[in-house]
């Protein structure tokens, strides 16, 4: 296992050692855990990339074309 030293502001620090009861092991895994799901949040898996980026795609395309052009009404909306 490996080990990281956190610095904390003084009202997040005291915030948690008030709700813990001063006990650093639940503080350490309340922090463990908090970090654990906000990783998991923001990892991407590939094939949900594709699906965003398609949908991404899309939507800009969609939005490309001046309102009242042909463009714009053939892509679906307006006309």
């Amino acid at each position: 296992m490996n080990f990281i030293k956190l610095k904390l502001d003084d009202a997040t620090y005291q915030y948690l050692k008030d709700r813990f009861d001063g006990d650093v092991n639940l503080i350490e895994d309340f922090i463990k855990k908090m970090l654990s799901k906000e990783i998991k949040k923001i990892r991407l898996d590939p094939n949900d990339l594709d699906k965003k980026n398609t949908s991404d795609n899309l939507e800009n395309y969609l939005k490309s074309g001046k309102s009242g052009s042909r463009s714009y009404g053939v892509k679906g909306q307006g006309w």
